[in-house]
């Protein structure tokens, strides 16, 4: 079955990923770091924070998926969110990196209240935007060449919100003040790529509402649906290895390898060689599949992290051909653990009799962003265990923490993801099978 979807769409549908990764990036690298060492925030007292909103997200995203499902307007079902939460998005941009002095005394209480915001406002736009893959088309190959866009546009401002936040704070000067005008100038570019994604694109499938499947039926369903959990662990799992890699770098740069500004640069070379490689994996999966090109994946993360973890006794230009093996790592599970997800939906579909699509990408993005958190704490909590103190001349305990989580936490966490995306069934034949049975 041939899509209707034009390059116009494809282009749309890929921009609305590019500020939203954006914000993704620098809260993920910068985020922690900005708490620590600017606002004087607890390490611990972050991890804690970062555990708490991922509780919320396990009651939040689902619930979003299961109410974006049953919206209906003029634009669909899932597209409106694009216009509705491009604000919140934005402004919870800004709010992430403006701490007000005046707050001094509360500052706890407000970076709870405004990371809590992001975390819902991320929800809003993320789960209906990504439910979008499966109903603006219903064909496996261009589904994949759909996530190839969106996922390329996604390092794109992965890009952005890795290598360019600390040269703009540079830019305004540095210190407090200087992040609260780069979180304003960056949350105006989120708004205008959302708004674009919304004016760009469309929904082509037509799912129709059932009255009766209501939150505990749907749930019913997954309940049923193994690949889903399957590639639920797997996605989580990365995301958790990227989370306490990405968290690290810039504490790793400056005091394990004594140059602060190299976390720019690494970042740049990890992030651009994944937005270059998932067109060639998108290229790839009508050949090899997409399960098979996630365990190649997982071989080159591998592979750079056993490298990551023998730098400091190894000449430190070597970082760049260790972030290229890992960037073609990630470029797989990026594309893979978007592609294979409306592939999912479908099986439980097969299998249950009823399609349950938001509630899917409500609980996957739960996965998602549990594995950042659970990643982001971890990378906090050992750091704090090992007796960081900010901008001091850290131990030897500091130092060694910090090389096992850019090197061998990921690493394992990595396997993780491997072994259970091993065990994933679906491939285009079966697809086909159960696109034949079901519609």
């Amino acid at each position: 079955m041939s899509t209707t979807l034009t390059q116009k769409n494809y282009l749309g549908y890929g921009l609305g990923d590019f500020g939203q990764n954006i914000l993704f990036q620098s809260s993920i690298i910068y985020l922690g770091k900005f708490y620590t060492d600017i606002i004087g925030i607890d390490p611990a007292w972050i991890a804690g924070l970062f555990l708490l909103a991922r509780l919320w997200d396990g009651i939040n995203d689902p619930i979003m998926g299961f109410l974006a499902q049953r919206t209906h307007s003029k634009w669909g079902s899932y597209r409106p969110y694009l216009l509705w939460a491009a604000f919140p998005l934005a402004l919870s941009m800004f709010l992430l990196f403006y701490v007000p002095e005046f707050l001094e005394d509360y500052k706890y209480a407000y970076v709870a209240i405004s990371y809590l915001f992001f975390g819902m406002a991320f929800t809003a736009y993320n789960v209906p935007y990504g439910t979008l893959t499966a109903v603006m088309s219903p064909d496996y190959h261009e589904r994949g060449k759909l996530t190839g866009y969106r996922m390329s546009f996604a390092m794109l401002g992965g890009i952005i919100g890795a290598t360019l936040i600390l040269p703009t704070v540079k830019a305004f000067g540095g210190g407090r003040e200087a992040y609260a005008w780069t979180g304003a100038l960056f949350g105006g570019i989120i708004l205008l790529t959302s708004l674009g994604s919304f004016f760009s694109v469309k929904e082509t499938e037509r799912i129709s509402f059932q009255k009766g499947l209501g939150f505990g039926k749907g749930l019913a369903v997954l309940r049923k649906n193994y690949p889903f959990w399957l590639l639920s662990i797997c996605f989580a799992a990365c995301f958790a290895a990227y989370a306490v890699f990405a968290t690290s770098v810039p504490y790793y740069c400056q005091y394990v390898l004594g140059n602060e500004d190299l976390a720019s640069w690494i970042l740049l070379a990890l992030t651009g060689i994944t937005a270059l490689g998932i067109p060639f994996w998108s290229w790839l999966s009508p050949k090899l599949g997409k399960r098979m090109i996630f365990l190649i994946g997982a071989i080159a993360y591998i592979l750079a992290y056993i490298g990551l973890y023998y730098l400091p006794s190894l000449p430190q230009n070597l970082i760049y051909p260790l972030m290229v093996v890992h960037g073609i790592g990630n470029a797989a599970a990026v594309y893979t653990s978007w592609a294979i997800l409306p592939d999912t939906i479908e099986y439980g579909q097969w299998k249950g009799g009823d399609r349950v699509e938001g509630l899917s990408y409500g609980i996957y993005g739960f996965c998602f962003k549990a594995g950042l958190g659970l990643g982001g704490a971890l990378a906090l909590s050992m750091l704090d265990s090992s007796g960081y103190i900010p901008g001091a001349e850290q131990t030897a305990a500091v130092k060694n923490s910090l090389s096992q989580l850019v090197s061998l936490i990921p690493m394992v966490l990595i396997l993780l993801a491997a072994i259970a995306l091993w065990f994933y069934p679906i491939d285009a034949e079966m697809h086909k099978k159960i696109r034949e049975e079901v519609l």
